[in-house]
Parts: structure tokens; sequence; C-alpha cells
């Protein structure tokens, strides 16, 4: 394969090389008559993780490790046969950036491709959301639009701020593609320590995930909930303590949580949706259009289950975390390692308000049923020009 650079959790149907995420132009191998048939796996990128009290360390602890997690990318599986001719933007999302990341009281930023900044509190701070991984007809930035989308996989959402301890918080952000559909609509993301209103929700097929409220309040702005590849934005706020995480990127972005007034802990951020063009789902106007340069062939959702892990560890037992910061299909032989997709974890250094960020995405692709795989593993945009 050439390179040409340029001067600047279970299935719902019936799916190494080149690492790296720079721009460039890939040409690859043809196949079938009349088109290229390509097969491409697809990790989204991981949310950042919530951080502990920023304004002191008497809130500060060593113990509970698995709260404020960010939520695991979203995880498919595409054939799609193209055009010759045809110019694939090839773009991997980024992680969510870990709450104090971008200094003590700054929002923390979204990861690339549409992750949502994380919330502000006068006591603490969240994660920002992960970022979608994607594939449009085009060529750069600009052509970043769903009208262009082949295929999308989804970010997962941030993890929310409060003190360190845990005290029901369950503040983890959503993870992945959700199981109680099979439409690749996105997680929701998790309670705070206050009674719950509306837990944010993960982005839908015609519209993004509604902003978390808690029985402290919401984010009142209209960007705290998701948009189209965008996730929720997080804001600065009055309140105490218990900011909420960014919303995951993706056809549609998962909401922000909810803050939690002077309690303890935000709500954890929802997941963005999938999508794949042609997949006989129901999306808006520009997902249900064709393009000429595109046959839609086969997809594969990975879904994952509220509270578990990609690997369907129960979390929603015992200690009733429901992190969901570990992506399905990491035993896949296509899986890059390195924790690609994985959420950030608690930074339980008690001196430390910052946590962990989230992990990039991937896309692993090849011509059908045939030739080596080629990897792109690090966050940016990439170029597949159809022999």
């Amino acid at each position: 394969m050439l390179i040409y650079p340029t001067l600047k959790m279970s299935p719902i149907q019936g799916m190494m090389g080149m690492g790296g995420g720079a721009t460039g132009y890939l040409g690859g191998a043809a196949s079938g008559a009349g088109g290229s048939e390509y097969e491409f796996w697809m990790w989204g990128g991981g949310g950042g993780a919530g951080g502990q009290q920023r304004s002191g360390t008497s809130y500060h602890t060593t113990t509970y490790t698995k709260i404020k997690e960010g939520g695991a990318g979203g995880v498919m599986y595409i054939r799609m046969s193209f055009v010759p001719g045809t110019s694939l933007l090839l773009t991997v999302g980024g992680g969510g950036n870990g709450a104090g990341r971008d200094g003590n009281g700054t929002n923390s930023s979204g990861g690339y491709n549409g992750g949502g900044r994380g919330s502000v509190s006068n006591n603490d701070q969240a994660g920002g959301g992960g970022g979608y991984t994607g594939i449009f007809i085009g060529n750069g930035d600009s052509d970043k639009t769903q009208a262009k989308a082949v295929a999308i996989s989804p970010g997962g959402g941030g993890g929310a701020g409060g003190p360190g301890y845990f005290n029901a918080g369950f503040s983890n952000g959503g993870g992945g593609i959700t199981a109680s559909a099979s439409d690749g609509r996105g997680q929701q993301g998790t309670k705070g320590g206050q009674a719950v209103v509306r837990l944010p929700g993960g982005g839908l097929l015609t519209s993004g995930g509604i902003r978390g409220e808690s029985a402290a309040g919401q984010y009142s702005a209209a960007n705290s909930d998701g948009s189209a590849l965008q996730g929720g934005l997080g804001s600065t706020n009055s309140n105490a303590w218990g900011s909420g995480g960014g919303g995951g990127g993706g056809w549609f972005g998962g909401g922000v949580g909810a803050h939690d007034g002077n309690n303890w802990d935000g709500q954890g951020g929802g997941a963005g949706s999938a999508f794949v063009r042609g997949s006989g789902n129901t999306y808006n106007a520009d997902g249900n259009a064709s393009l000429a340069a595109v046959t839609y062939v086969a997809h594969t959702f990975y879904r994952q289950t509220y509270g578990y892990d990609g690997d369907g560890t129960n979390n929603t037992t015992g200690t009733g975390y429901y992190n969901m910061n570990m992506p399905t299909e990491t035993g896949n032989a296509r899986y890059p390692g390195g924790n690609c997709a994985y959420g950030g974890t608690f930074d339980t250094s008690p001196n430390d308000y910052t946590s962990n960020d989230g992990y990039p995405g991937a896309i692993v692709y090849r011509t059908y049923n045939s030739g080596s795989w080629t990897t792109l593993s690090s966050q940016g945009n990439t170029v597949l020009v159809i022999p």
C-alpha cells in the first residue's frame, strides 16, 4: 500500500499495520466488479475522568479507585463498496481530557472530533467527552458533515467531578453503544449524588442526547444537549460541588451531566450515537440520503450493557460504581492495543486534583477479505483514495 504525503458487547447484526494519525493519502487495491469493497473496524475515543476537590485536599482519597471514570468509546464493523477515484476522509477520535489537565478551574477539553468539554464548579471539575471516529466523503475537516458521513463510531462520556469519596455517586461517564436498543444509540450517563430527575441521554439517530438533571438542577445552556457530531458542552457554574461530565461525540453527541448543587458528585456524560449509511436504520434527512459513490454491504454494532465493562464485568453489584471505561472487542485480533478507546481512570493521588485522559480510538481496515490490515491509532485525519 502506497502513502502519498500531503503538503501540510455482542454483535446485533450480520466484524495491523501502519499507525499514526497524520493527514496523508493512502492508495489501496481494488476488489470486486464495478467497485472496491473495503472492511473497517472502528473504535471511538474514550471520555476523560472527573477529578476530586480542586480547592484543597480535605476531600481527597486514595481508596475509591473506580469512581468518576470516563466512558469507553463505541466499537463497530462495516463493509462498504466504493466507486474508484473516491476520496475517503478517515478520522480517528481523540480521548477527552481528564479533570485539571487544562488547569485548575478550567473546563476539561473534549476529545478531537466532537467531544464535549467537562464542567467546573467552585470546588471540583469534570472530564471531557471522547471524540467520534468516522469515515466521510472528502479530504479535509470541512467535509466532516452529516451529509458526507459514511460511518461513525461514537466517543464515550466524561466522568463527573466531586469530592474524592464515594457517596452513592455512580458518577462515571456512559460508555459505548447501548445494548438497550439495536440501532446504535449511545449509552446514557450515570447518576450523581442527588436524586435523579433525568439521566444524561446518549446520542440518538435523529437528535442529540438531552442534558441530565438532578434534584439540584441542570445546566441551562442549549449546548448542554448533544447535537450533530458534537457532545454536550459543560459549563462553569457557581454551585459548590458536583460538576457534570462532557458528552461524547457521535452521529449525534451525548448530553452533559448535571451538576449537584452543594452536595457531592455530578452526573457522568452520555456517549454519542453510531451511524452507518445505508444500514436500514432510520436517521434524519442527511443520514437517510444515499451517496452515489458508496454502496452499503454489512455492519455490526458491538453493544455494551449499562454498568458493565466491555469484557462483561458486572460493575452494578457490591460497590455499585456503574463504570463502563473498557471498550468491547479488546480480545479481537484487530484491536490495536495500547488502551485504545478506554475511558480515563480516576486519579487517587492524595495531593492531586487532576485525573486521567481518555484514550484515542482507531480505524483498522483493508480491502475486503484480502491482504494486510492498516491501523490508524492516533487522533487525526488520513485520506484514502479508492483506486
